[in-house]
């Protein structure tokens, strides 16, 4: 009698789409719900930059008392909340130094973040401001990903950061430049 149920196991076709669909069910959800989040995330890497791209923008066009308008309007067109944010707006002044272009911080302004001290050295100007005395706006705008599901391991806690820089509108003349002049900061030395 063992060897004839052995024997019927063996033929036994039953429950094999069970065991298929139990192999590749797990496969499918993992992919629909990828297909869900690696989507959003790319948005809010754009969300990111558009808010950088707005604030730097905004920034540029005239000398401001508050910057909170700003920074709401930043919000605003990447749909995130402000206070998860980290902004840092930087008016900066390019230099000649030891015959290079030198792009140093006149005034900051941050909100949720920490940016460089008044005088500290940016880096090489940028193209569109290389020449000594040019004016011009940078926008750091950075956002801690919250992802809707747990299933990529890199997705959670990735930052999303994107800096802009963009050359001054119309702001006060200092030294024969126009330039703007941040809340509580002073001019380009």
């Amino acid at each position: 009698m063992g060897k004839e149920h052995l024997s019927h196991f063996r033929r036994c076709e039953n429950g094999v789409m069970a065991v298929e669909f139990a192999m590749v069910a797990p496969v499918m959800i993992l992919l629909m719900l990828a297909s869900v989040e690696l989507p959003r995330a790319i948005m809010t890497g754009q969300e990111v930059s558009r808010a950088a791209r707005t604030m730097a923008d905004l920034v540029s066009r005239e000398n401001l008392a508050s910057l909170d308008d700003v920074y709401a309007a930043g919000a605003a067109v990447a749909d995130l909340p402000l206070a998860d944010l980290g902004i840092v707006v930087t008016a900066a002044g390019v230099y000649s130094e030891s015959g290079a272009l030198v792009a140093k911080v006149c005034s900051i302004k941050t909100s949720n973040a920490t940016g460089l001290a008044v005088k500290s050295v940016i880096g090489p100007a940028p193209p569109a401001s290389a020449e000594a005395g040019a004016r011009y706006v940078m926008a750091e705008v950075g956002y801690t990903y919250k992802p809707a599901f747990t299933i990529i391991p890199a997705l959670m806690r990735y930052r999303f950061s994107n800096t802009v820089q963009w050359p001054v509108r119309k702001g006060t003349t200092y030294k024969g430049k126009p330039e703007i002049v941040l809340p509580n900061g002073k001019p380009c030395e």
